[in-house]
């Protein structure tokens, strides 16, 4: 029974290690792929 309870409370650690570490790769992901360069450029006019 206790054996069962220790695989039990490990499993659900290593779950929970993997949800942070999951959301932390999707957060960066989205500041990286979310950041727009404003460029500002010339307009050539005709005069």
């Amino acid at each position: 029974m206790k054996a069962k309870k220790l695989v039990l409370a490990i499993a659900i650690f290593g779950g929970m290690l993997f949800t942070v570490q999951a959301t932390n790769i999707i957060d960066l992901d989205g500041q990286a792929t979310t950041k727009i360069e404003k460029k500002k450029f010339k307009v050539p006019t005709n005069g």
